[in-house]
């Protein structure tokens, strides 16, 4: 969360989005620091306050990017396509984990496995935006026909 709210951060121009960016990672940090002083145990679990946090408010920053490709460049387009489509897919899987450990091992894996080909799909949108946003570019030679 932090890293990616440091990308989003590096990416805006106003002042007032880099505010609210700023402000947002802090308050998060300052919640989960409190729910995890006050019972440490949330670290050692599957805390689906912090993953609904982190996840909702990325999301919410990769949108406010959209807004600004509107007027601006496509700047990191595709890795912002990945970053959304995987944390809400991602986020609604781990809210139905917990809903799933009663059920059958063929269907309570069903959702990670689900969510593991999500991860394979989001990176790969990742290392298309890498490769056609950085890699070098090839100069084609004209050919002179004569």
């Amino acid at each position: 969360m932090i890293l990616l709210g440091l990308f989003y951060n590096s990416l805006f121009t106003l002042k007032s989005q880099k505010n609210f960016v700023k402000i947002s990672l802090i308050a998060a940090l300052v919640i989960l620091g409190v729910q995890f002083v006050m019972d440490w145990n949330q670290f050692l679990r599957f805390n689906l306050f912090e993953i609904t946090l982190t996840s909702v408010l990325i999301v919410v920053f990769a949108l406010i990017h959209f807004y600004n490709m509107l007027t601006e460049t496509r700047k990191y387009y595709y890795f912002n396509i990945g970053v959304v489509f995987y944390l809400l897919t991602s986020t609604v899987l781990f809210l139905i984990g917990n809903l799933t450990h009663n059920l059958s091992k063929e269907f309570k894996f069903l959702s990670w496995e689900l969510n593991a080909v999500l991860l394979v799909l989001y990176y790969s949108i990742i290392l298309y935006e890498w490769k056609f946003s950085f890699a070098p570019k090839k100069k084609k030679d004209k050919l002179e026909l004569s």
